[in-house]
């Protein structure tokens, strides 16, 4: 009798190692595609020369950047969602470009403008760049989802030009009005 009890404890705790083990893998897994998807959506965004347009979801018009966005998740398969940042500025998207609902929550990702410098000044540009949150989970065999976490990533600086200055921005070759050639 000693011998079965032994053994059927010693069974418990090799499935309990090979349940965590495969936790500790799935989670690596997930990890690693989520930073991947990170690094793919701020590459659109700096391809697209920061050029999004963040209530293009809310509005209803269509917006390159998000749907550049929306081809390539749908192409690596990413299904992760989850909550955005309650700080005022995010905005959630879900699977289809479309806006998540209030604060993000079933959001695939989420984008925030953050604004460094705005373009009020004659002198310097306005100055921006995005933050984007991407989610992985911990997903164990049985157990299913047993938490969320959140991966961040920022985008370079953008620099936006004031409208009244682009008029006075000379062509491609020419020289600004006032410098010599030598």
């Amino acid at each position: 009798m000693r011998d079965a009890i032994g053994s059927t404890w010693l069974f418990q705790i090799v499935i309990l190692f090979i349940l965590l083990f495969t936790g500790y893998l799935c989670l690596s897994i997930n990890k690693s595609k989520a930073y991947s998807i990170k690094d793919d959506i701020v590459n659109i965004i700096e391809r697209n020369d920061g050029t999004v347009d963040l209530a293009s979801s809310v509005t209803g018009k269509k917006d390159k950047t998000i749907d550049d966005i929306t081809e390539r998740l749908t192409e690596a398969s990413y299904r992760t969602n989850g909550r955005c940042s309650q700080e005022e500025g995010w905005y959630g998207f879900t699977r289809d470009g479309e806006s998540a609902s209030s604060h993000g929550s079933n959001a695939l990702y989420c984008i925030k403008k953050v604004v460094i410098r705005n373009g009020t000044s004659d002198e310097l540009p306005e100055m921006y760049y995005f933050t984007v949150q991407v989610f992985y989970q911990l997903d164990l065999p049985v157990v299913n989802v047993v938490t969320s976490f959140k991966v961040k990533g920022d985008t370079r600086l953008f620099y936006r030009v004031p409208e009244n200055e682009k008029n006075n921005t000379p062509a491609p070759g020419e020289l600004p009005q006032g410098y010599i050639y030598w």
